[in-house]
């Protein structure tokens, strides 16, 4: 039993860790602070030693987050980029530093630089001249932002040194920038960027450049991928070498032979660094000596030669005037902290999430608290605590509703989770997330069908739900400021083509709880059609091997509720598939439900299973009173015995099942 919780433990640190990756390299909107995601990634770590059979190849605490997007231009690196271990306390750096001073008999140099909290570049150069300009990417390789980069002053188009390199660094927006573009946002409306270095991490890739010369982005440059020059040997000439080639580095780089002054150093910016006209979020402290640097080497996806020590951060006090509650595209309900305007860390707040009804009750809350709030890894302001000494006993306390706050339905607390949900997928909190998340490329691809124009059909009432999509008056929609009649005409046969999609497409475009692109795609090979999933059970979903029971809870609710089976319904009447694409040359095993254990002569695991999939079978996940056929191979575990308890369950060979599927 324990083993099957930290399989799904695992399962769900992945998906997690993986999620805040998308969220932080490819969208530039985190939800978690660095720590909180190092600390995801750490007891992923810890799991997967202790229980290797558990662990992938691919496995994310073994590769670095990748800012790639479909269809970008890309450039492999001719040396890998890796990322940076963190430290949150000086005891961790002094532990770092000294199993390297053991290892070499004293205590290292080291150079102590800036960590600007930025967007990490990789420019090559040949012959003096910058050929191309790349994200960091995966680390392998990385996208290309040549014309973008040629606008920021602080990057030289050409240098002093003629041969081949690769030079590598942070492209930072100014805080004075980035406070003038938010005005400038502001005053057209336009959404504003949370925090430098999401608008850095934004502007870099947007396709006009002259959006990105406007912005003023600059640079610091500090360290080299690919570089032959026996001459540099160091970080402190490589810093020199770097400057007299005119690029921008780091004026307060220090360098340090004992811990006292890195202490030192480290304390000093943490206090000061508001002084700076660029966002810097810790320290990076690296070995001085190439040598050294190459004798450490490196783990999967860091050196082991560098880390970087990270700022606590900023805490503040202010009063909580109320709470309010929002509704996500998901339906989850979040309760937001309205307080008493505070500066913290490069802006004002005003707003800080409470996550959850459990949060409230553990902070214990009221409103007109004193508390203290952070900005959680400089991004989201968060409520840490409550000054009890300032409370009055008049304080109310908070209550969290019942009923949606938007559509009135029957707020559902999830099983065994925090968070508080309105199952109503037309709540009109929702409906434009979801419709976008409908029309988006992942699901129906609905090209044309983006935020601007979902909003507008709303507005003007064409649209009040998911299926209405495939009712809208294009008339009506040609009278909209700023929409031209070809874009109309495109607009209607990209809705027109969506009705092909194929139905796992078509299931992730309903935006069910925990159901991503991958979960849909194994519903749609186990389940012949929509009716199927509508009638299963928990258990006909817990059955299927990559289904926990959080996405098993999510489904069975989702096809309990009224209005998703109303959505079902009108999308089929529309023309749309809600039918598995039929894999199997011949319908042999006619959905009969198969598991194996031991080790097979003939196929691999997963090879067994396409085989069952193709004849029409079905692979489950564990021994019960569902199963079928037990394929035993060769050392088989446990599930014999499980299997000849139950009676009902067929114990073959793998002779026999692939008897079974001759023609």
């Amino acid at each position: 039993m324990e083993d099957l919780f930290v399989k799904e433990e695992i399962k769900e640190l992945r998906e997690q860790i993986t999620h805040h990756n998308q969220l932080y390299y490819e969208k530039s909107e985190p939800e978690i602070s660095d720590y909180e995601y190092d600390q995801l990634v750490k007891r992923l770590q810890e799991l997967e030693s202790k229980y290797p059979q558990y662990k992938i190849n691919k496995t994310p605490t073994e590769k670095i987050g990748s800012d790639l997007v479909p269809e970008a231009k890309i450039i492999p690196h001719k040396v890998r980029m890796y990322s940076l271990d963190n430290a949150y306390s000086l005891e961790e750096v002094q532990s770092f530093l000294g199993k390297i001073a053991e290892k070499t008999g004293r205590f290292p140099e080291v150079s102590l630089e800036h960590k600007i909290d930025g967007f990490s570049i990789n420019l090559f150069y040949d012959k003096g001249t910058l050929v191309y300009a790349t994200t960091r990417g995966d680390g392998f390789e990385g996208e290309v932002v040549t014309n973008n980069v040629k606008t920021i002053k602080s990057i030289p188009q050409r240098i002093k040194y003629k041969n081949p390199i690769e030079v590598r660094g942070e492209i930072y927006l100014p805080i004075k920038e980035f406070e003038r573009i938010n005005k400038e946002r502001e005053d057209k409306g336009e959404k504003l960027f949370a925090n430098p270095r999401n608008a850095a991490a934004g502007t870099i890739k947007v396709k006009d450049s002259s959006i990105v010369a406007h912005r003023n982005l600059s640079s610091v440059i500090y360290s080299v991928g690919f570089l032959e020059n026996e001459k540099i040997q160091s970080q402190k000439q490589l810093l020199d070498f770097l400057k007299d080639n005119n690029f921008k580095i780091d004026e307060y780089t220090e360098f340090a032979s004992d811990f006292e002054k890195i202490v030192k150093y480290c304390n000093f910016w943490e206090k000061s660094r508001s002084e700076l006209e660029v966002d810097i979020d810790g320290i990076v402290i690296k070995m001085n000596d190439f040598a050294l640097q190459k004798e450490l080497g490196f783990t999967a996806k860091s050196p082991k030669w560098a880390m970087a020590y990270k700022f606590k951060a900023e805490e503040k006090q202010t009063k909580l005037l109320d709470v309010i509650y929002q509704v996500g595209r998901t339906g989850a309900v979040t309760p937001v902290a309205v307080l008493k305007p505070v500066y913290i860390s490069g802006s004002t707040v005003s707003r800080a999430t409470l996550h959850n009804e459990d949060e409230i009750k553990r902070l214990d809350l009221r409103i007109g608290d004193e508390v203290k709030v952070i900005k959680s890894g400089e991004i989201i302001p968060k409520i840490l605590s409550v000054d009890l000494s300032k409370r009055k006993d008049k304080f109310p306390e908070i209550v969290f509703p019942k009923e949606c706050p938007v559509c009135g339905t029957t707020l559902k607390k999830e099983e065994d989770g925090a968070i508080t949900y309105c199952n109503n997928i037309n709540c009109p909190a929702q409906i434009q997330g979801k419709i976008q998340h409908f029309a988006s490329r992942e699901a129906v691809d609905i090209e044309g069908l983006g935020e601007a124009l979902v909003k507008q059909l709303l507005e003007h009432n064409l649209i009040r739900k998911i299926e209405d999509i495939y009712n809208i008056d294009f008339e009506q929609v040609k009278q909209f400021d700023k929409q031209a009649e070809k874009s109309v005409e495109n607009l209607k046969v990209a809705i027109e083509k969506s009705k092909e999609q194929k139905f796992h497409k078509i299931l992730f475009g309903l935006g069910i709880r925990f159901v991503g692109a991958k979960t849909s795609k194994i519903l749609t090979r186990y389940f012949s059609n929509i009716d199927e999933m509508i009638n299963a059970t928990i258990e006909d979903f817990l059955d299927i091997e990559e289904i926990g029971e959080k996405i098993a809870y999510s489904l069975f609710d989702f096809f309990r509720n009224e209005e998703s089976l109303n959505t079902i319904r009108k999308l089929q009447e529309a023309g749309l598939n809600f039918t598995s694409e039929k894999i199997e040359q011949e319908n042999l095993l006619n959905g009969r439900k198969f598991l194996v254990t031991g080790t097979l002569v003939h196929f691999k695991r997963n090879e067994i299973k396409e085989e069952i999939e193709k004849f029409g079978g079905k692979v489950i996940s564990a021994v019960s009173k569902n199963l079928d056929y037990l394929i035993v191979g060769e050392n088989p575990g446990s599930k014999v015995k499980k299997a000849e308890k139950i009676g009902t369950v067929k114990i073959i060979s793998e002779d026999d099942f692939l008897k079974m599927v001759e023609k």
